[in-house]
């Protein structure tokens, strides 16, 4: 039987043994004490008046509560550090959540401007390429342009022997058919 059927039975025991012999008598309710503040009786204690016979607080039943009591306390415990571990946890989830947000963000931007380095390197080669390529065409055309120079150069000097000699040649007496046809050869390997 637990306390409070005991201080039930108790009480209906003195309401009815004061009923049955029509008197007045005070009646006293017993008051559960917590473990904590229990009073535990010696043999031969006094009991308070009313009481018609002594009210049991065997020792297994307040180790049970005080177990309980025990019991209760701890799962508390228990509950307000899981409590405290969930809020840790979600806090570190929280946060995780943050930097892989913040590395995604670092990531994309890395990427954009990988892709932009890369379309400005394409850009810069194709350019290089072009004035490569326009280079060559200048140093081929420069090329050209000296060797014409040069074959001028020679004809001009080939003219002006030719001049100096055609004049020597008339100053001779050689007949002009003659000078036209050597003039014609020269001017025939000038013009190659």
């Amino acid at each position: 039987m637990d306390l409070n059927m005991q201080c039930d039975l108790g009480l209906e025991k003195h309401v009815w043994f004061a009923q049955k012999l029509n008197q007045e008598v005070p009646v006293q309710i017993p008051m559960m004490k917590s473990p904590l503040d229990k009073i535990q009786l010696t043999p031969g204690q006094a009991l308070p008046p009313g009481f018609p016979g002594p009210f049991i607080f065997a020792d297994s039943l307040s180790s049970v509560e005080t177990l309980l009591t025990n019991i209760q306390g701890l799962l508390k415990v228990a509950l307000d550090n899981a409590h405290i571990q969930e809020k840790q946890t979600q806090q570190e989830k929280k946060e995780l959540r943050m930097e892989l947000y913040r590395e995604r963000e670092i990531r994309e931007n890395l990427e954009r401007q990988l892709a932009v380095e890369l379309q400005s390197r394409t850009t810069m080669q194709k350019r290089l390429k072009k004035e490569k390529k326009a280079k060559r065409k200048l140093q081929e055309a420069l090329e050209f342009e000296s060797k014409r120079r040069e074959q001028v150069e020679q004809a001009l000097k080939q003219a002006t022997i030719s001049d100096s000699g055609l004049r020597m040649l008339k100053d001779t007496g050689i007949p002009d058919i003659e000078i036209q046809n050597s003039g014609t050869s020269h001017d025939s390997t000038s013009m190659q």
